[in-house]
């Protein structure tokens, strides 16, 4: 069942599934900062980077953006501060700098399609 930008996917009985796809890739990233050990998946072959939370009742959120250029980078770094962020290769040692790490996926089966 689609409801703006959430997805419900599962059968009764079998872990739930909620998918969020968002707007803009720095709300993701500012969301992975948060983590207490910030990375985002990146699937190069279909242009999509989540981030994927288990919750209450085994209720799993998929936060998703797809990206229109490929990624090269290994780290995104975020400054909360600022709500900013910028791609390195890197680690950066900033403060206020979070380095996301962009762990690259040889394959998944998330259906993020529609």
């Amino acid at each position: 069942m689609r409801r703006g930008g959430i997805r419900s996917v599962g059968e009764e009985g079998a872990q739930r599934v909620l998918l969020f796809e968002l707007a803009d890739p720095g709300d993701l990233f500012r969301l992975a900062s948060m983590l207490p050990a910030p990375f985002v998946n990146y699937s190069e072959s279909d242009g999509t980077l989540f981030v994927a939370l288990g919750g209450l009742g085994g209720t799993v959120s998929v936060y998703f953006v797809r990206l229109r250029e490929k990624l090269s980078a290994r780290f995104v770094h975020v400054n909360r501060l600022r709500g900013t962020y910028q791609f390195g290769d890197e680690a950066s040692m900033e403060p206020n700098v979070v380095n996301v790490e962009i762990l690259r996926l040889k394959s998944h089966n998330l259906r993020l399609s529609g």
